[in-house]
């Protein structure tokens, strides 16, 4: 698809996004009267700064993108950040949601494996040594768990869902 068409459609999605910050008083005021002085609301320029950031759907140039990279870079989240789970995941072109899908369907197997007795039954007349969903799973993290075997799967699982939130609830608004 060329530019000018997912331009396009990436725009048809533009609508109105609720994300919650902390701030304090001063800085409100301080962001207030920076966008203020550009004739902009803060929405506005935080709109202008996440285009550039993220190379958005909307930019305001090559130098600002450059600039914008270079201030994420700078920040401590962007030079050391932490070795999780979400960070293979998205590093490696993982589908987080997917990845989601495939852990509760082990970890329902997990808890109630009576309830998979058929699927198991298939799977080992078909010759296979696991469920498509531990094989799925093996396939998304076993690179991680294996250099990482002091992680905490559970604190790991957890950050990948309270993104995935996140993301969804930014989305369906």
């Amino acid at each position: 698809m060329n530019c000018d068409k997912e331009q396009e459609k990436e725009i048809k999605t533009i609508k109105e996004r609720t994300i919650t910050i902390k701030l304090s008083d001063a800085d409100c005021e301080r962001i207030s009267e920076k966008a203020g002085r550009c004739g902009l609301t803060v929405g506005e320029l935080l709109e202008n700064f996440i285009g550039d950031l993220v190379n958005g759907t909307y930019s305001n140039g090559s130098d600002e993108r450059y600039m914008a990279k270079q201030w994420f870079e700078r920040c401590w989240f962007g030079m050391s950040p932490d070795d999780t789970l979400l960070r293979y995941l998205l590093g490696n072109w993982i589908d987080v949601e997917e990845f989601l899908t495939v852990y509760d369907e082990l970890k329902r197997y997990k808890t109630n494996p009576e309830e998979f007795a058929e699927e198991v039954k298939e799977a080992k007349e078909n010759g296979e040594e696991m469920l498509w969903f531990e094989e799925e799973y093996h396939d998304y993290i076993d690179e991680f768990i294996d250099t990482h075997k002091d992680a905490d799967m559970e604190k790991e699982i957890e950050l990948c869902q309270r993104w995935a939130a996140d993301l969804e609830k930014m989305k369906s608004q």
